[in-house]
């Protein structure tokens, strides 16, 4: 669970910057760009957009600090999400702590035509906040879903481990009621997904586990954009989704510190070990040819 984030992130790591100002378009080995544009907005969000279509995942940028995670009501940063996510087609969710899904009802807002779509537990906390159950479709392992050029197909996974905070960590929700601070968001069932569009592939791995199942059921992708907190509980964790998915690209994600405001620079999530992540990126270079691409914060790059 996320609550690791409280602790100070530390220096910065050596080697290359986590968070390069650099917007450059996705290198492609061959091939023109598809024309599409893709966002990291910081923790696990992703934005895609392609053809006018425009599509998230786990949209989350009101970023409370340790008190307010632990203590005090959620508190949606309405002005932040709507720079960030208004005008979606799609919301999908891969578990529900509150980094992934707290901002989702205020997005549901600021985007009237967009579905979202999730676990059992990721709906029923949305429909509890209030939201159209019309607009809320299960994902499941293996369930594809269009919209506009774009198909996501649902992967079952898992979570990272994060130590301490992982035996407190809450599954399911309570019998009534919506949490009353972030702190107390469920987790639920974990989802990955699967999006090809313009003839290309990318694979959200939103969180640092893996259902090796599910995983070793998917074809190989161009892009592989890998959640790094907490993947230091799941044994060879790049190397076995390196070994399935044989990516072209490899692009880190959820590697900032979720604590901190959006409006400053961003540091790295305590326990990062970003040479060691270098390292296992060099492996995926050496075995399956794989180009480390690092995305700079909150800024759109082509592809």
């Amino acid at each position: 669970m996320c609550l690791a984030c409280v602790a100070s992130s530390g220096p910065a790591p050596a080697g290359p910057s986590p968070f390069p100002d650099d917007a450059a378009p996705l290198p492609w080995a061959s091939g023109a760009p598809a024309g599409g544009t893709l966002r990291w907005t910081g923790v696990a969000g992703i934005r895609l957009e392609l053809d006018g279509t425009r599509i998230a995942f786990d949209p989350f940028v009101s970023r409370p600090g340790a008190l307010a995670v632990l203590l005090r009501r959620p508190r949606i940063d309405t002005e932040a999400v709507a720079a960030h996510f208004a005008d979606l087609d799609a919301v999908f969710v891969g578990h529900t702590h509150y980094d992934h899904v707290m901002d989702v009802p205020e997005v549901m807002r600021v985007s009237p035509r967009a579905t979202v779509h999730g676990s059992e537990t990721t709906a029923e906390l949305l429909r509890r906040l209030g939201a159209d159950a019309d607009r809320l479709t299960l994902a499941t392992d293996g369930a594809r879903v269009e919209v506009g050029p774009f198909t996501v197909s649902a992967i079952a996974s898992e979570h990272g481990l994060v130590p301490v905070v992982r035996h407190v960590d809450r599954i399911g929700l309570a019998r009534r009621g919506v949490p009353w601070t972030p702190f107390r968001y469920p987790r639920g069932d974990v989802l990955a997904w699967r999006v090809e569009a313009g003839g290309r592939t990318f694979h959200v791995q939103g969180s640092a586990g893996i259902d090796e199942p599910a995983l070793q059921r998917q074809e190989p992708v161009d892009v592989l954009i890998a959640c790094l907190a907490a993947r230091h509980g799941t044994e060879r964790y790049l190397e076995r989704l390196g070994a399935v998915l044989r990516p072209r690209l490899l692009l880190p994600c959820h590697h900032d510190h979720l604590m901190r405001p959006l409006a400053e620079a961003p540091r790295p999530v305590p326990g990062l070990d970003w040479p060691g992540f270098l390292a296992d990126a060099d492996d995926l270079a050496t075995r399956w040819g794989t180009r480390l691409v690092l995305p700079p914060f909150d800024r759109s790059i082509d592809w």
